[in-house]
């Protein structure tokens, strides 16, 4: 029999702040953390607004040894990672170490250190250059860095699937969990917000504001025009059921199941891409053997893109034809696109909502998308007992994930 897996802590670093409680208080207050970016020069550019983590001070976290050697995404991982063992109440002598593991997922990790490091070798001589300069620009050296600093000896996986990519870590630790690889898992996500990857996104096109209108993050919206970039780290702490009873340990919530499925995004129809999406949520379902009728809640994956809400949203009618009144959440509104952690923010959205009864409006919108059919959260945050919710995230290559997370029924 496959072990049962839940949720037992949380950590966050956001543009709405560095704690669990100032992420929450942040969107069920309406709160925006999108803001004109400061961290790079954007005054050549069209789009420069973004949600930028401030205020951090990861040595509270971390120390201070070695931090000046850190970037800036493995000082937000560490950091959310450290917030969600103290809120797990995970022991830190070690004991636990071979039981452990580290998923994490980052779309483009240190992309953005590993140019720079590489400029540095070409323009001069390598042989000057200082060995601590790349300590820090693999994709992976965030996750490493953390499973050295807390002791996880059990396994550490880098997942880089675009913009799902820490829906994927998730599903992944979620697995290896149930097939007993291990008792506990720190998953979740990491991203940044560097020249490098405003840049990319902006040669796509895929940016709010290149239109010439507003830059603004609106789900859904009419008068959506591409997402606002946004950085951060979302981590929870997944653990074998059995064994956080055993010690005693505060449950968010249960992960039931978790479905994946990819369609090439530019050579497929838009009927075909929605068809694909609705088969992840399916298989997420069937796996948990949650009926679709018993979701109270569905944490939508919409930043305003024009295709992909419409494709999401498609798919959200498709297959929940009839229950039009599942209420759907969209906190990118809020804290912007934050590509390959986004989904690890929507699941811990999604289990806050669980655990308070309060869903968070989508915060910006102005006309309703006649396309869209959906129970859109407007206005204020409703309040909803939530047994059984679902957490959707797609990526504009092809990838799409799904989450089903429920109350724990010990």
């Amino acid at each position: 029999m496959k072990k049962r897996v839940v949720i037992t802590g949380i950590g966050i670093v956001s543009p709405l702040g560095c704690t669990k409680v100032d992420f929450w208080n942040g969107l069920v207050s309406g709160k925006s953390g999108i803001s004109p970016i400061t961290a790079i020069d954007l005054s050549s550019y069209k789009c420069k607004s973004g949600g930028e983590v401030r205020n951090l001070m990861p040595e509270v976290y971390l120390g201070t040894k070695g931090l000046k050697y850190l970037n800036k995404g493995t000082r937000f991982l560490g950091s959310a990672a450290k917030m969600a063992i103290d809120d797990a109440k995970l022991p830190t002598d070690g004991s636990l170490s071979e039981k452990m593991g580290i998923v994490i997922g980052s779309s483009l990790g240190n992309f953005s250190e590993t140019t720079d490091y590489f400029f540095e070798i070409i323009r001069g001589n390598p042989s000057e250059l200082s060995p601590m300069l790349s300590y820090d620009v693999a994709l992976n050296s965030s996750i490493n860095y953390v499973s050295v600093i807390f002791k996880i000896k059990g396994l550490a996986r880098t997942v880089s699937s675009g913009f799902t990519s820490s829906t994927d870590a998730i599903g992944d630790a979620f697995n290896m969990i149930r097939q007993d690889l291990a008792k506990v898992i720190v998953a979740g996500g990491v991203e940044q917000i560097s020249i490098d990857l405003y840049l990319i996104f902006y040669i796509r096109g895929l940016l709010s504001g290149l239109d010439g209108k507003a830059e603004a993050s609106l789900p859904f919206d009419k008068e959506r025009n591409g997402f606002v970039m946004a950085e951060g780290s979302y981590v929870v702490i997944l653990e074998e059921l059995q064994h956080a009873i055993d010690r005693g340990a505060h449950i968010y919530a249960e992960i039931k199941g978790f479905g994946s499925t990819f369609v090439g995004g530019r050579d497929y129809s838009r009927d075909e891409r929605t068809r694909r999406s609705a088969n992840a949520m399916i298989h997420a379902l069937e796996e948990a053997g949650t009926k679709k009728e018993n979701i109270d809640l569905i944490s939508a994956n919409a930043n305003g893109s024009k295709v992909q809400d419409i494709v999401e949203a498609g798919a959200i009618q498709a297959l929940f034809t009839g229950n039009s009144h599942i209420p759907i959440s969209a906190i990118k509104s809020n804290i912007g696109e934050s590509y390959g952690t986004a989904g690890s923010a929507q699941l811990i959205s999604t289990i806050m909502s669980m655990n308070t009864g309060q869903i968070p409006h989508i915060i910006n919108h102005k006309q309703r998308d006649p396309e869209i059919k959906l129970n859109i959260i407007l206005e204020k945050p409703v309040n909803k007992e939530i047994q059984h919710a679902m957490i959707n995230t797609l990526d504009y290559e092809g990838n799409n994930s799904c989450l089903v997370v429920s109350r724990c029924s010990k």
